[in-house]
C-alpha cells in the first residue's frame, strides 16, 4: 500500500483487481489480460450454472489463452492449491452468490490466491466476489460479517455509486464508522498494485466513503470521495 493512502491491502507481487459486475462492453478484463503474465495458466473460479463457459469464451475472445477451470466444491484441497497457487493469472466470478463463494474460499482457496499474489499473480473479482474481498462484508440481509480481508478496514460494495442513495450502507456505516467503504459501479474497478499502485479501470466510477473526507482528498485525485 501507498503510506499516503487510506487504502490498505495484502502486500504481494501482484495486483488486485476489484471490478463491479461485469460489463460486456468494458475494458477490464481485457486491461487485466494485458497486465498478468501472458506466459502463465490463467485459472477460473466461478458459481455460474454454465460452469464458467460465457466467461471464458468472452476472455479467449480478447486473446487470453485457454485457461481451466478450479471446482472449490469437487476438487480435493490439494489440487485447489495447486491449481490455484501456481497460476499467473486467476478470475472469481460468483455470480450474484457471494455469501456461498465466500464460504468456498474460506476452506483452501484463500491461502492459494494469497499464495499467487506473493508469486505475482494477478487476481479479477467481478460484481459479488469483489464485494467479499474487504475486511468486512455486507450479507443480503443486511448483517455484517468478515471478509477475506484482502482489502483492510473496508467494505466493498458493488453496483453502486456512492453510500446516501443505499439504505442498507447507511446502516453499515454507523456500525463501521472508522472502516473504508469502496463502491465500485458496473464496469469500473479498483486495481491496486504491488508497489502500492492505485489505479481505476473502465468506467472509472470507484466512490471511497472514509470518516476523514479531507485526508481521503488528499490521497486520491481521479477517485470520487463520498463524505458522511
Amino acid at each position: 500500500m501507498s503510506d499516503q493512502s487510506p487504502l490498505e491491502w495484502l502486500p504481494s507481487k501482484g495486483w488486485i483487481v476489484l471490478s463491479g459486475r461485469a460489463d460486456p462492453l468494458s475494458e477490464i478484463r481485457a486491461q487485466a489480460l494485458s497486465r498478468h503474465n501472458a506466459s502463465g495458466a490463467i485459472a477460473y473460479i466461478t458459481l455460474a450454472d454454465d460452469l464458467g463457459d460465457e466467461l471464458m469464451d468472452d476472455m479467449a475472445e480478447l486473446g487470453a489463452a485457454s485457461g481451466y477451470l478450479v471446482d472449490l466444491e469437487e476438487q480435493d484441497n490439494n489440487e485447489i492449491y495447486e491449481r490455484l497457487s501456481g497460476a499467473a493469472m486467476i478470475v472469481v466470478d460468483a455470480d450474484g452468490q457471494g455469501g456461498r463463494l465466500l464460504r468456498l474460499l474460506r476452506r483452501t482457496a484463500i491461502h492459494a490466491l494469497k499464495e499467487a499474489l506473493q508469486r505475482g499473480a494477478l487476481i479479477l473479482l467481478e460484481g459479488a466476489a469483489a464485494a467479499i474481498t474487504g475486511e468486512f462484508v455486507l450479507t443480503a440481509d443486511g448483517r455484517i460479517e468478515s471478509g477475506l480481508n484482502l482489502l483492510k478496514n473496508a467494505l466493498v460494495a458493488t453496483d453502486v455509486s456512492g453510500l446516501a442513495g443505499d439504505q442498507a450502507l447507511r446502516a453499515a456505516r454507523s456500525e463501521l464508522p472508522d472502516a473504508l467503504f469502496v463502491g465500485l459501479a458496473t464496469g469500473s474497478a479498483l486495481v491496486l498494485g504491488p508497489e502500492g499502485q492505485i489505479e481505476t479501470w473502465g468506467e472509472r466510477q470507484v466512490a471511497i466513503n472514509l470518516a476523514d473526507p479531507m485526508r481521503a482528498k488528499s490521497a486520491f485525485g481521479r477517485l470520487s470521495v463520498i463524505e458522511n
